[in-house]
């Protein structure tokens, strides 16, 4: 236990604090301007004062839900007091008809098409949220084997075309040191089409050796390099697996006004490697959301990043959602499992959330 959950088990609002502060994330989420006393009092419909609201404010502040940024100015909610609100507090919210039909209009023109549909989703989920979007593509290496190519490139080189039942392809360019004639590579081919026909990709690079140890030296020798190459590539994300989108969106936002906080949030884009590295920690089910100090990446230290993984033919892949941790919490987790349940559908999986009411 972290001491983020240690701390949210002593963690006692009486309900006129927690009135106050529901008030104040709300209010700093659609503003972005620190929460006062006398704003809460004559909008909020809290009936207290501003000195009763401004007490409420001191005790909240003293159990480090709400901070105060600079002197004289309003309160913001702290990464704990975002916590609380997130796993307590924040009501389910359910995107409108009208955004679910928008939704799946938008997406189900790229259905037959794997990398345009989860690209298009990432800029869908920018588009709705004004956040990054990120969309990794499922998992190569835990699809199913549909068919194998081989093609000849040039005298030593033979271009390797995986396609798995999801319909996710790789490539992969293998040298040989000695020319492979027309008729060997058929005959490959056509083997290992035969044994490896709808074996996960995970059990193909482990049983492998068992499969062809019945074959003649000069065919288990271009198998050989084949198996070689491919396990160095396979299971590895690729540029093309990785989808991003909204950075002009998250710039233009009150907390990236200074040159400073737009150059740190721009290296996170830059960081591919990191972003991958968080989207392929996604839970197997159920929405992840991780708040500023929580996140271990120090370039993350201000953000916040809402994923879950949806389903393709039996691989898994990632979507999400990264922002400043000031962002609308509850209709972003919608969006994020509105757009898993809605790619698993599309790409053949589940059924996905009625679009009507």
């Amino acid at each position: 236990m972290d001491d983020t959950e240690n701390k949210m088990e002593y963690i006692e609002l009486t309900e006129r604090e927690r009135q106050v502060f529901v008030s104040i994330v709300q209010s700093f989420i659609e503003s972005a301007e620190p929460v006062g006393s006398r704003y809460l009092a004559k909008y909020a419909e809290l009936n207290l004062s501003p000195a009763s609201i401004r007490n409420v404010m001191a005790d909240l502040e003293e159990k480090g839900l709400i901070a105060q940024p600079h002197t004289s100015a309003g309160r913001i909610p702290t990464d704990f007091g975002y916590r609380l609100y997130v796993d307590s507090m924040m009501r389910n919210v359910r995107l409108t008809s009208n955004s679910r039909r928008s939704i799946m209009e938008q997406l189900s023109h790229f259905a037959e098409d794997v990398d345009l549909i989860i690209d298009k989703a990432s800029h869908v989920l920018s588009d709705v949220s004004s956040q990054l979007g990120v969309v990794l593509a499922p998992r190569f290496n835990q699809g199913r084997l549909e068919k194998i190519d081989l093609i000849p490139v040039t005298e030593n080189k033979i271009l390797v075309v995986l396609t798995i039942k999801s319909g996710l392809v790789k490539t992969i360019i293998v040298e040989v040191e000695q020319i492979v004639p027309s008729s060997l590579l058929d005959a490959v081919r056509l083997l290992l089409n035969e044994r490896l026909h709808g074996v996960a990709i995970e059990d193909f690079q482990r049983s492998f050796d068992e499969r062809f140890a019945d074959l003649d030296e000069e065919s288990r020798r271009v198998l050989m390099v084949i198996k070689n190459k491919t396990d160095k590539l396979i299971g590895k994300e690729s540029p093309v697996d990785f989808h991003i989108t909204g950075a002009g969106r998250i710039i233009q936002q009150p907390e990236f006004a200074s040159q400073a906080r737009v150059g740190i949030f721009l290296d996170l884009i830059d960081r591919r490697d990191l972003l991958l590295r968080v989207l392929n920690e996604s839970g197997s089910s159920g929405v992840s959301i991780v708040i500023g100090e929580e996140n271990k990446e120090d370039v993350l230290k201000n953000c916040s990043v809402i994923t879950t993984t949806y389903m393709m033919a039996g691989a898994t892949g990632s979507i999400g959602v990264i922002g400043p941790t000031r962002m609308q919490y509850a209709k972003i987790v919608s969006l994020v499992q509105f757009m898993a349940e809605t790619l698993g559908f599309l790409l053949g999986n589940q059924k996905p959330e009625k679009t009507e009411r």
